[in-house]
Formats: C-alpha cells, structure tokens, sequence
C-alpha cells in the first residue's frame, strides 16, 4: 500500500522544486532532509505546521552548534525552508552576512591588508602545466567543478554568439556562460582539437591548488568594465543589452510561469526594474571595504546585471557585488 500522507521532507522538496523554477539541487534536498530529521525529532511531522517560529527554532539550533557556523552556512540551510515554506527570509532572525565574513579567494582583508597563502596554488598558476586552465578561465569564468566537467561539445555558438555550456551549474541548473567578442578566439584555441565528448581539461591539469576563483573573480570585474564602457560610448546599447537580460531570464524561469504566474509576474517585474538607470551605489561594509582598497563606490547597474546574469549565473547584483566586485 502506498503512503497514505505525504512525507515532510518530500513535501518541503516539492515545493522547493516550484519555487526555484528547477530540479533541485543535491545541496538543497540535504539541507531539506536535514531541517525535516530535526523537526521530526521535536515533533513538527506535517507540513502545515512549519512556520516562522519552527524555523526561528531552527535558526537557533545552528546558531549554537558546536561546528560554529558562519552566517553564510546558516542562511543557505535555512533558504531552502523559507523558500519551499513561503516564509521571506528577512522574517527569521540570523547572523547577518557582510563582505568581512567572506574570504574566500581573496588575496587582502577587509582593511586592505595582504594575506600571504596558498603559496603552493600562486607557485601553480604561473606553471605553463596549467597554462592551459588559466588562460582558460581567465575568458571562460566559471566553477571548478563546472571546469573540470566541460567536454568539447560544450563550446556552442548561437547566431553571433559564443558560449561555453554548462549542463548542471549551481543549484543543478543549465547556463550558457557567454564569451566576450574580445575572447572568442581564445576560448576556440582552448578547445581547438577536443573531440565531442572528451575532457577540455584532463585530471592532471585539474589536479592543482590554484585559486581559480580568484580568477573567476577578475573576469567579473572585466566584463564589468567592459559593459560599463560600452554603456558610456554608446548609450543606445542600453536597450539592447536590456532586451538580452530579459530574454535569458524569461527562458530561465519558464517553469516558474507555469507552476505559479503570479509570483512569475512579480520576480520579472522587480528584474525589469534592476536593469533601470539608477547608479548602484555601496552601503555599510562594502563602502567601507571599497574606500579602503581604493576602489569606486558606485557602480554602473546595467553592467553589473551583465556580468550577474550572463557570466557568473547569478540573478541578485549584491551577490556580485560582494563575491566579485569589491574583493
């Protein structure tokens, strides 16, 4: 016989699944499982009975965990929930996330102060071993993993346009990662003689320490200039680059229109409304962090949703902002 009521936890991933517009991630279902073993075990079993203050109890529960998880750690265990359960996560009390507590791939603190380390992956990048994979990823700009999967089929180009293909990128979704004009002809080297189906880049040239997000990092910030200088020379390529933007975003949220045209309707409005003509401007840590390392403190909006959206796959600009931008 079958079940009679639906599992918490396959409730939660259902919804999950609507929400985000695709196939869940390995990540998510095992911070779901997680949340769902908990709350099993206090006596939270139906869906109907997680609200804002089981996962506030939830939230408290991590807080005070003996591995001491950072704010990041704790708002991607929680996001799942919230979002599967329709609770905005602003609604939960938590650890606030600031550029101070993100490290990762940076070569300076927050007050602008070099920090020597991985001295073994700096010794690698200049190694011509991997002259290859940096190159690479200085035009390309994607994840280890996702580099380390590409196969020669993955070099695709549509009308003009070159991209790289990335089956499953973060969350488990497809991305076409787009390819500067400027950086066509390196990519087409780097793949140049690649079959179909074989690894651009062997176990070998993927074995290394080499601080590729870094490098991911400053192909953000290049693609940034470049948009922001295409923008400032020729203003009329502000529509064109808009009508590109919602385009990509339209075909990634087909799903979301769909299962749920309401909520469809008001993520694509407040998208339309980041493209507009507003500088971004830096607030709170970011400002500061800015001014010490001598960088700008307002920044092209329309660039930084480019960069967002067709090269980095992300669709919020202050996760751009943060982890690439001002690093």
């Amino acid at each position: 016989m079958g079940r009679k009521t639906e599992s918490l936890q396959h409730s939660l991933i259902r919804q999950a699944e609507c929400k985000k517009n695709n196939r869940t991630s390995k990540a998510t279902k095992s911070n779901i499982k997680k949340f769902a073993k908990w709350a099993k075990d206090n006596g939270y079993k139906m869906p109907d009975q997680i609200n804002k203050d089981v996962i506030q109890e939830y939230e408290q529960v991590l807080e005070q965990h003996p591995r001491r998880y950072q704010p990041a750690t704790i708002h991607t265990y929680l996001a799942p929930i919230c979002g599967a359960v329709g609770i905005p996560m602003e609604q939960i009390s938590k650890p606030r996330r600031t550029a101070g507590n993100i490290t990762r791939g940076r070569d300076r603190d927050t007050e602008g102060n070099k920090i020597e380390k991985n001295k073994q992956g700096r010794e690698e990048e200049k190694d011509p071993k991997y002259s290859r994979l940096v190159n690479g990823q200085k035009v390309i700009g994607i994840r280890r993993a996702e580099l380390g999967k590409l196969v020669g089929a993955d070099l695709v180009k549509k009308e003009e346009d070159w991209y790289v293909s990335v089956k499953r990128g973060k969350g488990g979704k497809p991305q076409l990662q787009y390819i500067l004009p400027d950086d066509v002809d390196t990519v087409r080297t780097i793949f140049a003689g690649v079959t179909a189906d074989k690894r651009v880049f062997s176990e070998e040239e993927m074995n290394n320490k080499i601080n590729l997000h870094g490098l991911r990092a400053q192909h953000a910030q290049d693609c940034y200039n470049y948009y922001a200088e295409m923008i400032a020379q020729e203003p009329a390529s502000k529509e064109r680059l808009r009508e590109r933007l919602l385009r990509r975003w339209d075909e990634g949220h087909e799903k979301l229109k769909n299962c749920n045209y309401k909520t469809w309707e008001s993520h694509r409005k407040r998208f339309v409304e980041d493209m507009d003509d507003r500088p971004y401007l830096l607030r709170g840590e970011n400002l500061r962090k800015a001014k010490v390392l001598g960088l700008p403190d307002t920044y092209n909006r329309l660039a930084l949703m480019c960069v967002s959206v067709l090269h980095l796959s992300h669709w919020r600009l202050d996760v751009t902002v943060i982890n690439y931008i001002v690093m």
